[in-house]
């Protein structure tokens, strides 16, 4: 699963919104309700049958809060992160990614970003390297730092 730095929220009810690409009745109202107080949108549990133009009401931190509850909610084997925090100050960002850590603990986590305080919540970390005619290249950068 992918988690963008800008999600898709699809027009229509809250629980289409959290629910999608699902329908909006693939998950138990309690289960919603749960993925959206994990992601720190708690004051939305009250509004799952409220129709909306979600992306146009929910700030971008909001939307991004939201598309981390679709992955509680869908539990994935691999989770793709892509700049999918950029939104968040750091602290909630660290937040967030401890209750990812708890929650979703079979779970392998890929986060892409720029910012230096993603470090401190993965094991491992490649940097991308620029090489000739444009490629990257992934260097290692615990490895490197071993040796």
């Amino acid at each position: 699963m992918v988690v963008p730095q800008k999600p898709y929220i699809p027009m229509g009810t809250l629980r289409a919104a959290v629910s999608y690409p699902g329908g909006p009745d693939t998950y138990a109202d309690a289960d919603i309700r749960r993925a959206l107080a994990d992601a720190r949108i708690e004051f939305l549990a009250d509004q799952l049958d409220r129709e909306e133009i979600w992306s146009q009401r929910l700030s971008g931190g909001e939307q991004q809060r939201v598309a981390m509850a679709r992955a509680l909610l869908k539990k994935p084997d691999w989770l793709f992160l892509d700049e999918s925090t950029s939104a968040l100050d750091e602290k909630l960002e660290a937040e967030l990614y401890e209750m990812l850590k708890q929650r979703l603990p079979k779970t392998t986590i890929v986060t892409i970003g720029h910012r230096s305080t993603l470090a401190a919540f993965h094991v491992r970390r490649l940097d991308m390297t620029q090489g000739t005619e444009g490629r990257f290249t992934p260097r290692d950068v615990k490895a490197e730092a071993a040796e």
